[in-house]
């Protein structure tokens, strides 16, 4: 009898410290929009860009170029990073830089 209250006693103990790591794991602090962030988006050489940010948000780099000699505008974006990591991307040709941005991801 002693042996089976002790592993009841066991059990109960061995749940309750699951249920706390499973509600302790979605108790993440929300991100910081964008916006308020404090990103930082830099040109490369007119022809490729990088973005980083202060403060903890998931962001990439958004690239507007233009391809010659046929004018058409398209977009590059970077690997999606978590906060101070760096976005990187290039577009397809030199000096085909015409905006570079900070998204959301």
């Amino acid at each position: 009898m002693l042996s089976a209250k002790r592993l009841a006693a066991g059990a109960f103990v061995a749940t309750a410290a699951a249920a706390t790591v499973l509600a302790g794991g979605g108790m993440a602090q929300a991100d910081v929009p964008v916006w308020e962030a404090r990103c930082h988006v830099y040109n490369i050489f007119n022809t490729g860009g990088m973005a980083n940010c202060e403060l903890g948000t998931w962001h990439q780099v958004k690239l507007t170029c233009v391809a010659w000699p046929v004018p058409f505008t398209y977009w590059k974006y970077g690997p999606v990073q978590y906060g101070q990591n760096q976005s990187w991307a290039s577009c397809d040709s030199l000096n085909a830089l015409v905006h570079v941005e900070v998204i959301q991801a």
